[in-house]
Formats: C-alpha cells, sequence, structure tokens
C-alpha cells in the first residue's frame, strides 16, 4: 500500500525549504538551480519501493542541480547525507531518504522548461523566494497574480505548443510555502476534477485559487496537502442547499475535557448513566486517536451527518478499495451487535451496492462467539494490544504493520 500522498508532499515541502534556505543565501543563484528545487517535486510512473526509477532518473540529478555537483558513483545514501553536511544539517539526510515528490509533470516540457526558466530568470528568481517567505493569503495572491502575467513554457521541438506557467509552478510554491497553503494547480486528474466540481475550470488563474483556498478550515482541510487529497470527495466535504457534508478529515479527539461525575446517593441513577456515557466516550475517543496515529500514513475521514455518523474512513486500504471502520469501547456482544449493523448502513449510505469493505475497532479482543459472529458476517476485526493494532484478518494484516 502507497504511504498517503500528504504526508509524501509535506516530506517534500520540509526539503525543500530546507534546501532553499541554503539556496537563497547564495550571492549567485543560477536558473538550473531553481530549476533543480521545482524538479524535487517530479516523480516517474516509478515512484514507489526501495528502487524506484525516479529517485536515480529525477531526484538525484535535481540534488546535483541544486547544489552544483556531481553525485556520480556516491550511493543514494551518501548523496543525502553529503547535501546534509553541506547545508550543515543534520536532518536533511533523513528527509531526503524518504520518498519526495508528487508530480508526474509533462515529459515533453522537462527540458524545455529549463530554457523557459533562464529566458524569464529575472522575474521568477523573485517569485521563488516570495513563496519561500509567504506569511499571508495577500502575499500568495500577489504570487499567483505574477505568474499570470508570465509566457507559456513551450514544448519541446513545438515551440508553438504552450503550457501555463502554473502547472511548472505551483508545485515547487507548495513545497517552498512554509504552511503549505498554496495550492498544486496543474494539469493532475484530482485538479481537474476539483476546479470542475467548484465549477472554476475554466476561469482565470486568480479565480482557481481564491476558490481553492476558500476550502481551508472546511470539513478539516487545513492545508493544500489535506486539500489535494480530497478533491474526488469535495462534494461530500461541503454543505449545499440540497444536502449536509456527510465527510470531514478525522481530527482528533478530546479524551480528558469532561470530569466523572461523582455517585452521591443510591437514587442517582441519572448521574450512573452520564457517568457510564462519559466513561464510554473516552475510551471511545482514546481508541480513535490510536487508530489515527497508527496509521498516519494514510487518509481517514470521519462521518459529519447526522444520518452517516461513521467513525473512520481509511482512503485507498488496500489499491482503490476504502475500509469503513466503526469503533466501539466495549466488546460486550451488544456492543459489537450494533456495529455490526452501523457499517452496513453507513456503507450503503456512502457507496451504495458496493462490495463492503467494513471492520470493528475494539479496546481488546473479543471472545470467540463475537470473533466467529463477525467472521460469519464478513466484518473485520481489529483491536490494539498496548499500542500494537491487531487483528484476526489476512486481509486486515498489512495495516498492523506499522508504517
Amino acid at each position: 500500500m502507497a504511504e498517503d500522498w500528504a504526508l509524501r508532499q509535506r516530506r517534500s515541502n520540509r526539503l525543500a525549504r530546507k534546501l532553499a534556505g541554503y539556496l537563497f543565501e547564495l550571492d549567485d543563484v543560477t536558473p538550473i538551480q531553481i530549476y533543480g528545487l521545482s524538479k524535487l517535486s517530479w516523480i516517474t510512473t516509478s515512484f514507489e519501493g526501495e528502487n524506484a526509477s525516479y529517485i536515480s532518473s529525477t531526484k538525484i540529478p535535481a540534488l546535483e542541480n541544486i547544489f552544483n555537483c556531481s553525485f556520480q558513483n556516491l550511493s543514494h545514501g551518501e548523496v543525502y547525507k553529503k547535501i546534509g553536511t553541506i547545508i550543515d544539517d543534520d536532518t536533511v539526510a533523513e528527509l531526503a531518504e524518504g520518498h519526495t515528490g508528487f508530480t508526474n509533470f509533462y515529459k515533453a516540457y522537462r527540458n524545455s522548461v529549463l530554457d523557459w526558466v533562464g529566458g524569464n530568470f529575472n522575474d521568477l528568481l523573485p517569485l521563488y523566494k516570495a513563496a519561500y517567505r509567504a506569511e499571508n493569503s495577500a502575499d500568495r495572491k500577489d504570487i499567483v497574480k505574477s505568474i499570470s502575467a508570465l509566457p507559456g513554457v513551450p514544448k519541446a521541438n513545438h515551440p508553438e505548443s504552450l503550457m501555463r506557467p502554473e502547472f511548472f509552478l505551483t508545485p515547487a510554491f507548495f513545497m517552498l510555502d512554509a504552511d503549505i497553503k498554496f495550492p498544486l494547480i496543474n494539469g493532475n486528474d484530482g485538479v481537474k476534477s476539483l476546479l470542475k466540481r467548484l465549477e472554476v475550470e475554466n476561469s482565470d488563474l486568480i479565480t482557481q485559487y481564491t476558490s481553492m483556498t476558500s476550502l481551508y478550515g472546511v470539513g478539516g482541510i487545513v492545508d493544500a496537502a489535506d486539500l489535494d487529497q480530497v478533491g474526488h470527495d469535495l462534494p461530500d466535504f461541503i454543505d449545499t442547499d440540497k444536502r449536509k457534508a456527510k465527510k470531514s478529515l478525522l481530527l482528533e479527539k478530546e479524551t480528558n475535557g469532561e470530569s466523572e461525575l461523582p455517585l452521591k446517593d443510591e437514587g442517582d441513577v441519572e448521574a450512573i448513566r452520564r457517568s457510564a456515557k462519559i466513561k464510554q466516550r473516552r475510551i471511545h475517543n482514546h481508541l480513535t486517536n490510536k487508530l489515527k496515529s497508527f496509521l498516519s500514513s494514510y487518509t481517514l475521514l470521519e462521518g459529519c451527518d447526522q444520518s452517516c455518523m461513521f467513525d473512520a474512513l481509511v482512503r485507498n486500504y488496500s489499491e482503490d478499495e476504502d475500509l469503513l471502520i466503526e469503533v466501539k469501547s466495549s466488546t460486550e456482544t451488544p456492543h459489537v451487535r450494533m456495529a455490526v449493523g452501523q457499517l452496513f448502513n453507513y456503507w450503503y449510505e456512502l457507496k451504495g451496492n458496493a462490495e463492503p469493505n467494513i471492520a470493528i475497532l475494539l479496546p481488546e479482543k473479543p471472545d470467540q462467539s463475537n470473533i466467529s459472529f463477525l467472521g460469519w458476517m464478513e466484518v473485520g476485526l481489529m483491536w490494539f494490544e498496548n499500542d500494537q493494532l491487531c487483528t484476526v484478518n489476512d486481509w486486515l494484516k498489512h495495516l498492523t504493520n506499522k508504517n
């Protein structure tokens, strides 16, 4: 299973900012150096695994461009240590060791864009520095206005075929922005889908930027990495006149906000009932938080409408499949039965007749009777032992490996 794309994007951001901090202190930054900085956002079709081809074909050459040197005959690990030594930052090697890059930039423009950078360098270098130093939306909007004034990027051997400059620049500025508030506006299918759903696919760049960034704060979307994750789910994140939002990004749950209710006398039945509810809610929230932390390399959503208040949906837990999880604070049979009913109902609300991928998360391993019942219903079972996620289901075991 691929790591969460937002996690990879945020790692790319941290690495690029460290390298840019070094680069922008130099007196004589060159076009090929900011070209290399931009190139750190690129991948190829092989972008996962220890021997992913993008590392040698794209990532290492990008680092050579940035540092204006050759890393020939060095292993990848030696390259990462060397750049850490050059900029005197011990954290760089670890960041570079992880997968970076997130856009499969058009091959036909990968070489010609360097000449374009050179031809527009006097305008571009201040924009790169501005993206690195941007502090608020006004700063970013000024950058967007400047991008709009730039000429298109010519295609190799077909100079009349021009690519919009934001397709090249916004991934770079996404990496340079300290708060990751600069959205990706390129030809990616997810971005095109998002712009279409916002009804701005044919609008000018300023309008597209404004529409995309207006979603910050909606449904748990904090930054451009979150925004890039939820493009296909956007209709479920926004309230409309016809229906309420159904989904949001899974947020940390409060576990200490309510004090226990003391027992005052034998007749205080309501206090007992409320106290039990508070305890169950704390266990439920604690489990949900542990799940969010353990599966940090996946995107987790939660239900936010009364008709579909699911606890957690793991995006792409297996290839293009989602997993719906109901969290219960007890292993008692009534809780398990209730979870099963909720799961099937929520799945139907979200996915209709699609084959369900559903599981229950409990505070501990239940008895064999409940294990057998869940197996018969083809509902997955997970629980925590200390901080380790456990399961009896082979199809869920890849989730129990700490990411």
